[in-house]
């Protein structure tokens, strides 16, 4: 049976005999390993003695190897400055390993990090929580506008609607969309490729982390951090505000709390209200470009249902000018 065909136990099942081969390169011999997240990449909880790490496989990243060395640098560098996760190197010295996963015919690179104590905050945060976030974003992209990276690692430039992935949508309409919603998505894709574009001649780009929402924070006893840089790169300080801003869409209101954390750090970058909800959509159409490439059982399962929530907020934000996470029956 191929890969993509088994659920997700299988699948898991299948990756994490890339794990102790991986961890070898570490040093590490595991007394007990827990996948914690199988999704866009996959991802375990290992124990080995009193210590635990967090292994990272990136399945569904298309991030070449020096993209991914850029990330560990930025996340090394940082030593605190932020509460973000801890690179491990490997026994050799480096901050990343890879290995070959025979299902997908493909090598994968991995990288390690000490584990964060704590609960991934979710779909609920308070308004305290929100305003932490608003604090880490602005102090991230304060401490990025001095960093530097040691050859050949770089980050890409993600200033754009689709990031650093590959354009799935045009020019052929994949089989998962229907001709209605694909019209939406093209209508959609072209204003935010303008938008981009015009920001982008009058403000210099930085390293943003880019995918900075609440799935990606974790609150510990002392206070939040901040992981999962898997999607960082050379972009507009304004995408980090917006694309964590369409997952507050159910409560507009709320995104204050992340404006007010940030505006505590560094002066809020400025944009018109019609370009914010441009850029919120941006991240709804890069989201759809991605979920067609992903190969895990529940992603997949679920995409159909996805393709017809795109669709209902897509015509609102046509209908209204904002993009909403629009209730679909």
């Amino acid at each position: 049976m191929q890969y993509s065909q088994l659920d997700e136990a299988g699948q898991i099942s299948e990756v994490e005999k890339l794990v102790p081969g991986l961890l070898a390169q570490y040093g590490i011999s595991p007394d007990k390993t827990v996948n914690v997240n199988h999704g866009f990449n996959s991802a375990f909880k290992v124990t080995s003695g009193e210590k635990s790490y967090a292994l990272r496989i990136n399945l569904g990243s298309g991030k070449s190897s020096d993209e991914v060395l850029a990330e560990m640098q930025w996340l090394e560098a940082l030593d605190g400055e932020v509460p973000a996760p801890k690179p491990v190197r490997t026994t050799s010295g480096e901050l990343y390993t890879a290995a070959y996963f025979a299902p997908l015919d493909k090598s994968f690179n991995a990288v390690l990090f000490e584990w964060i104590e704590g609960e991934e905050v979710g779909d609920e945060p308070s308004n305290e929580q929100l305003f932490a976030i608003g604090q880490a974003m602005a102090k991230l992209q304060v401490f990025a506008r001095d960093l530097k990276f040691t050859e050949p690692a770089f980050l890409p430039n993600i200033n754009n609607s689709l990031l650093q992935a590959k354009d799935l949508l045009r020019p052929n309409q994949p089989e998962q969309i229907d001709d209605e919603l694909y019209e939406l998505l093209l209508r959609a894709l072209k204003i935010s490729d303008e938008v981009h574009e015009r920001l982008s001649q009058t403000t210099p780009l930085l390293p943003i982390h880019a995918d900075l929402h609440t799935g990606n924070i974790i609150q510990g006893p002392t206070g939040i951090s901040v992981i999962d840089f898997d999607d960082a790169g050379m972009g507009l300080p304004i995408q980090d505000l917006s694309i964590n801003a369409l997952y507050t869409r159910e409560d507009k209101e709320r995104e204050k709390y992340v404006a007010e954390g940030y505006a505590s750090v560094a002066e809020l970058p400025k944009v018109s209200e019609e370009d914010f909800e441009i850029l919120v959509l941006a991240r709804a159409l890069c989201l759809t470009n991605a979920i067609l490439d992903m190969t895990s059982a529940e992603i997949v399962s679920f995409l159909p249902t996805y393709m017809k929530r795109t669709k209902v907020r897509l015509q609102h934000f046509f209908d209204t000018g904002e993009f909403l996470l629009v209730p679909v029956k």
